[in-house]
């Protein structure tokens, strides 16, 4: 791979003469370190957020329902890449919703923004450009020449790189229709082997056009309007701008400038953007690690003395969506009191009940949740509820809902789904819808945290559900797949305390996202699945956990699993001084239980779902994990009561399930459940 350091490594050969250009360019000329026939990876690993030239936030490759990515590299100088702007127009328009992403990119160090933003109005390019600052595109796909074409599938895996079309040939002559149309080609073979889940083999073609010349690129500093501003833009301001929930605005060159080198910090040191998950242990959408470049330029911007750059580099602040971001719901719903933050004190998780009203049962295919007040909502979940267990719990309290930490407190029948700001509302997959019983409750958890001042909040949620029940014959389970132990036992100063569990699937299942969970003490969670065949599949590596950035991580696709696969969980916590996390100090012993002081160990996984005797053969499976769990001696005998009366009302007051778990005889059930 090419250095980057200062600048981009590739610049187009400027304008010649139009044929001498065609004779000389019609070759392949290859960079260093690049050959014919070697693949190259694609997009893979961290996510792209990027702007274009109107200010449009994308995720490069990842936009809902996204089966295949095409990115072409032009140039405002080269006239065969100019040319092919009203075939590219063409071939845009022939996809309309076949979900294909495309995309033109600008990679020339030389080109200003406002330049290409004159040459994308002057061609009247109607299809996404992005301004391609630094080079992240230019440094992963490497394209030779301008204009070059790269087709990615829907994990951003390369399948295609080479020319549009066979249009010119034989030292630049040019036909006059093509007989090879190698792009739509690719893009074709790309949706047909998703569609038939089969794989596909990277194809290449000589590209034809301009080619590109490594150029002097050590001593460009970097500046905050080409390299930092849109870094920033994409991935921060959604959050750091006024009104929503960060601390401080990041909209402006003064407002970085002086957290420049705190921002540099807590970008190397991983801890913003928040995302937990690694990236090399599961593939997630929408992840928000930046990668090695982006975080060296925030650094190097330090380095080179906080530069703000040309005027004509600088980019628009974003259009940050306003409204529903996957459209009118088909049902929204409202909290039904307004909450009343306090100036300071603790984090609230306030539960408030919401009774559907359906006429009929529903097919959930999409769920959207709109903060009220984005400066004090941290997350929410929502829940459902079929037994009225929680208006039952509701009525019990004297205020409007009702308060717990960490769970909702009662039995709930299904999980609808999870918000953490910057989380991009998505549909379900292909083919899968989630029923929702028309006798159905909401119940929807906000965790707030103050601000500083009084706050109110009252947010929205939007429902979408499926149009013709028959796109969508498979069915999300109700109930979570739900592993981890309640043995929890961690001694006061213990530093590395170590615990795990696993189950063996009964049955098969299709995992589509993952939600951990640990309190404040909690530091490491892994978890893989071992199929039978013998490889291993990777599905959760948090290395560093933060009970204050909680998330739900969605499969990139859907994770099938055979009968028989070994899932393991395995966690670790820290129970020291050394932990800034501790609630207490000097540290005190650690149990399982509900509050914030004490700890959890669970990981809820949404699964399609299968038989009805498939399901009831894994929830049995599942309550003899917990039983094993239970026979081991990681716990001291003392420990066992506390445990089980704080597991009934994690359960919802769930005693028979818990007499389901424990052994007979193994412990007396006599048992306050509160």
């Amino acid at each position: 791979m090419l250095s980057l350091r200062g600048a981009c490594p590739l610049r187009p050969v400027g304008r010649r003469r139009y044929g001498l250009l065609l004779a000389f360019s019609g070759w392949l000329t290859l960079l260093p370190g690049v050959s014919l026939g070697q693949e190259v990876v694609g997009l893979t690993g961290p996510s792209l957020r990027m702007a274009d030239l109107t200010g449009q936030l994308h995720m490069v490759g990842e936009a809902e329902g996204t089966r295949a990515t095409v990115l072409v590299f032009l140039s405002t100088e080269c006239p065969i890449a100019r040319a092919y702007i009203p075939e590219l127009h063409r071939i845009f328009a022939t996809w309309g919703d076949r979900r294909v992403e495309f995309y033109g990119v600008f990679s020339d160090p030389t080109l200003t923004r406002a330049r290409c933003e004159e040459f994308v109005k002057e061609f009247d390019i109607r299809f996404p450009v992005i301004f391609d600052a630094s080079c992240e595109l230019a440094s992963r796909l490497v394209p030779t020449h301008v204009p070059e074409a790269f087709v990615l599938d829907a994990q951003k895996r390369l399948t295609y790189r080479g020319r549009i079309d066979d249009i010119y040939r034989d030292l630049g002559r040019r036909q006059l229709t093509p007989s090879r149309r190698d792009l739509i080609d690719a893009v074709d073979r790309t949706l047909s082997a998703h569609e038939n889940s089969s794989q596909i083999n990277l194809v290449q073609t000589t590209p034809v056009g301009c080619r590109i010349e490594r150029v002097g690129i050590t001593n460009r500093p970097v500046t905050y309007r080409r390299d930092i501003a849109p870094l920033v833009h994409a991935n921060c301001t959604e959050c750091h701008r006024a009104g929503e929930v960060a601390p401080f605005s990041l909209e402006s060159y003064e407002d970085c400038v002086k957290r420049a080198s705190f921002l540099a910090q807590v970008v190397k040191q991983g801890l913003m953007p928040p995302w937990l998950a690694g990236t090399e242990h599961g593939d997630f959408l929408g992840n928000r690690v930046l990668t090695s470049h982006q975080r060296d330029l925030l650094q190097r911007w330090v380095d080179d003395g906080l530069l703000a750059g040309d005027s004509a580099d600088e980019p628009a602040i974003p259009n940050f969506p306003k409204g529903w971001r996957l459209g009118e719901p088909d049902l929204v719903i409202e909290s039904p009191f307004e909450v009343q933050v306090p100036a300071d004190g603790d984090d609230l998780f306030q539960h408030y009940v919401i009774p559907l009203d359906m006429t009929e049962g529903k097919t959930l295919i999409g769920f959207e949740f709109q903060p009220g007040n984005s400066a004090v909502v941290h997350h929410a979940v929502v829940f459902y509820d079929t037994m009225g267990a929680a208006r039952a719990k509701d009525a019990k309290s004297p205020e409007p809902g009702y308060t717990t930490f960490g769970s909702p407190g009662i039995p709930v029948s299904g999980v609808i789904g999870f918000w953490t700001p910057g989380m991009t509302p998505r549909f379900l997959p292909d083919r899968i819808g989630y029923p929702i019983p028309k006798k159905a409750d909401l119940l929807l958890q906000l965790h707030l945290h103050p601000s500083g001042k009084v706050e109110k909040d009252r947010s929205r949620i939007g429902l979408y559900f499926a149009k013709n029940e028959h796109d969508r014959e498979q069915r999300m389970s109700r109930v979570p797949l739900v592993l981890g132990t309640f043995m929890i036992d961690v001694a006061a100063g213990e530093k590395t305390h170590q615990l795990g569990s696993e189950i063996t699937l009964p049955a098969a299942v299709t995992l589509t996202s993952v939600l951990p969970h640990m309190h404040l003490i909690g530091k490491e969670m892994k978890i893989t699945a071992y199929p039978p065949t013998g490889e291993t599949v990777p599905l959760l590596w948090i290395k560093n956990w933060n009970f204050y950035w909680q998330d739900s991580y969605v499969y990139r696709e859907p994770i099938s699993l055979p009968a028989g696969t070994r899932i393991t969980i395995e966690g670790t916590y820290d129970n020291s001084d050394a932990n800034p996390h501790n609630p207490s100090h000097p540290p005190r012993r650690v149990l399982f239980g509900n509050d914030s002081d004490e700890e959890m160990f669970l990981a809820a996984f949404q699964t399609v779902g299968h038989s009805p005797e498939a399901e009831k053969a894994i929830a049995t499976a599942l309550l003899q994990s917990f039983r094993n769990d239970w026979l081991r001696p990681v716990v001291k005998p003392d420990a066992r009561p506390r445990i089980i009366t704080e597991a009934i009302e994690f359960l919802g007051g769930g005693e028979v399930l818990m007499k389901m778990i424990l052994k007979p005889g193994s412990v007396p059930l006599a048992i306050n459940s509160g």
